[in-house]
């Protein structure tokens, strides 16, 4: 062959031969990349899971934590507590019987149902804590529409319906992630109490308790070790890169010299040459980049090695000193070293272990106790592959093994919170038994004294009753004296007119008319005080004016014999719903009171000013006098029974306090008194 056609076949060759170790070179490059960037992703899942098994650990102590609370205020029927601007009475409980109820003292209270107690209790933790989560309940059908789901709560809450127990997720709230959890809210019996008129039944799904733990301070506590992981990875990678080009350049070359050394025998010697100084510069090369890659390897966080089949290791990163405490050389001398290090009820799991593959055909690590040095037990992840000889055989395995202590430690310290919880939550189970026999026991003990107390009021009452109808005897009195008078006058006019025999018979019947009159309006004074005096069976309503008039028809005359003027200022469409004789009553005894004050001080030109209002939808009366009001250090005291200032012939001391159980415990209003510039002032407001 003509040299010139013997050197175009070489071009050929070479440039055919050239395109395919770079091809090559290529693929191998991208698997490595492909390679590098898996093993990197899977580092980052690991801990993206653990950081989500931690938030839900954390979500689901909170869910327990308002479970048992919320189910201590259910198995009660609700708690009971003073009316507060922070706690005021639940409107969307206004079905509930007994809402609110009024103690003997005047206190008002309100019922707080479970729910109520869980929105408190949560806002409570909003305030000045440093608990991160947000929790609320929620339901498809709230009786407070403030509790009304997001798009995400009423998918979750309609799973339940299809037999879900949780739901979790992570979603992106305000630009931030959080880990949703939700449980479902099971009816009760206790439940029935409130949420009866909305169709529950018990067993039923009536909703679900929401918790949304923030994810992004766990992500970035472990953001360190992930930036860490992409810069060892990336290093890996560029190191792999740089030893495929200089590999394919190396064949490229050798390629070439070997083809022009079979068909250029005569240039031998010169293309040996060539050779060996090629070989020469690849040789430095190579041992640039072995330095290279042992420099990435001994400084890696993890302790990397190489074990060969012989129990001899080829490569152990000086890493190892700092996780085992045992340094490069005292594993190389000793043999034994290496199996010593693993904690006794490890080594057979270590011995034994199977490298099982995940779905994407990767190996999975697998955790082990070592023990250091020093003596102290420490946790390594442990990842592990066999290699491989050109020719295929075993060449001993390639192993990396990662600090994971203080993540063991972590989830040991929730495993033992949860234990923890577990334990405290057996505890408070017993103590809500015992605690509900001592209810039991001290229920039994209020309704004895209850009953009691009733007996006692019963007889203050009938007592008051009693000293109003000595009051009223004296107020017929008055009402009679004068119509007996009368009488009194008309029959001596017909015995001096018979006597006389001056009287005809017209006169006669005129006169004898006259006295009719007067003993018919004396027989309907007896009815009026008789129907005063009977007890009304049923609430009904009534027109307040018409009680004050009838109230001041009876002290009328009373008032009128010790010169008392009476103004009265009235709105004839105030009405009030109650028992009419029982309010007439607590006038009564107000009115009385008064009389007496200005009759015992004497007071000059007395006056008693009456005023009947509405306000905000209630009957309000104002009794007000100009007798010199009531001592400041007694005005507290004027409401309680048997309490009094005058002599023991002139009052018992129980009429205001009677009047006092009338209006707040029997009508459900208000009765209260005080001084003014020149008297008293007693409020009713019903």
């Amino acid at each position: 062959m003509p040299p010139l056609h013997r050197t175009m076949d070489l071009t050929d060759n070479d440039s055919f031969l050239t395109r395919r170790i770079r091809l090559f070179a290529w693929i191998l490059a991208a698997c490595w990349t492909l390679l590098i960037a898996a093993s990197w992703y899977w580092n980052v899942q690991a801990e993206l899971e653990v950081f989500n098994k931690v938030a839900l650990a954390e979500a689901r102590a909170v869910i327990k934590r308002d479970e048992l609370y919320r189910r201590w205020a259910s198995t009660h029927g609700g708690v009971y507590a003073p009316v507060t601007p922070q706690s005021p009475p639940n409107q969307y409980l206004s079905h509930v019987p007994e809402r609110d109820i009024v103690t003997p003292s005047g206190k008002q209270l309100t019922l707080i149902n479970p729910a109520y107690m869980t929105r408190q209790v949560n806002e409570l933790s909003k305030e000045g804590s440093a608990f991160t989560g947000r929790a609320h309940i929620t339901s498809l059908k709230p009786l407070r529409p403030e509790n009304a789901p997001d798009p995400w709560e009423a998918s979750a809450l309609r799973s339940f319906d299809g037999g879900a127990h949780e739901v979790s997720a992570v979603v992106t709230t305000d630009g931030k992630p959080y880990l949703r959890l939700m449980t479902p809210f099971i009816t009760e019996q206790p439940c029935l109490k409130c949420h009866a008129v909305q169709g529950y039944t018990v067993g039923s799904v009536r909703g679900g308790i929401s918790v949304s733990i923030p994810v992004q301070p766990m992500i970035d506590a472990g953001r360190g070790q992930i930036i860490g992981s992409l810069a060892f990875h990336g290093m890996i990678w560029l190191i792999g890169l740089g030893v495929t080009g200089i590999g394919a350049r190396q064949l490229s070359r050798s390629a070439s010299a070997q083809k022009q050394g079979e068909n250029e025998l005569h240039h031998q010697a010169c293309q040996l040459e060539e050779e060996i100084a090629e070989r020469q510069r690849i040789q430095e090369s190579l041992q640039e980049s072995e330095a290279l890659l042992r420099i990435v390897a001994d400084y890696a966080s993890n302790w990397e090695y190489w074990r060969l089949p012989g129990a001899t290791f080829k490569y152990i990163s000086p890493s190892v000193q700092g996780l085992t405490g045992y340094s490069v050389e005292e594993f190389n001398n000793n043999s034994e070293l290496f199996y010593r290090v693993i904690h006794p009820e490890d080594r057979e799991l270590f011995m034994d272990h199977i490298h099982i593959k995940n779905s994407h055909g990767q190996i999975l690590p697998f955790e082990i106790r070592i023990i250091c040095k020093n003596g102290d037990v420490r946790w390594i992840s442990h990842i592990c592959q066999q290699v491989y000889t050109p020719e295929g055989l075993p060449w001993g395995w390639r192993a990396s093994n990662q600090d994971i202590t203080e993540r063991k430690q972590m989830e040991h310290e929730i495993f033992e919170q949860t234990k923890q919880l577990e334990e405290e939550v057996a505890e408070r189970e017993a103590a809500q038994a015992n605690l509900e026999e001592l209810n039991r026991s001290l229920e039994n003990r209020i309704n004895l004294a209850v009953a009691e107390m009733r007996q006692k009021d019963q007889a203050l009452i009938q007592q008051g009753r009693l000293a109003s109808m000595g009051e009223m005897i004296n107020n017929i009195a008055h009402q009679w004296r004068q119509p007996l008078n009368n009488v009194g006058l008309i029959i001596q006019n017909l015995q001096f007119s018979f006597d006389a025999g001056a009287m005809t018979h017209d006169e006669l019947k005129q006169e004898i008319n006259t006295a009719m009159d007067v003993i018919i309006h004396m027989s309907r004074t007896i009815d009026d005080f008789r129907n005063f005096f009977r007890k009304d069976k049923q609430k009904g309503e009534f027109v307040v004016s018409k009680i004050v008039h009838r109230a001041l028809e009876f002290v009328s005359a009373a008032l009128s014999k010790h010169g008392i003027e009476v103004a009265l200022e009235e709105n004839e469409a105030v009405t009030a719903d109650g028992y009419q004789n029982e309010y007439a009553q607590v006038l009564l005894n107000i009115l009385s009171n008064t009389r007496e004050a200005c009759i015992e001080r004497c007071t000059a030109a007395p006056r008693i000013q009456i005023r009947i209002t509405a306000e905000n939808g209630h009957s309000v009366v104002y009794i007000r006098d100009n007798c010199g009001g009531i001592a400041a250090e007694i005005m507290p005291k004027i409401f309680d029974p048997y309490f009094t200032t005058r002599a023991p012939d002139k009052g018992t001391g129980i009429g205001l306090y009677m009047s006092k159980v009338i209006i707040e415990q029997n009508m459900g209003g208000n009765l209260t008194a005080g001084n003014t510039e020149d008297g008293v002032e007693f409020r009713i407001e019903v």
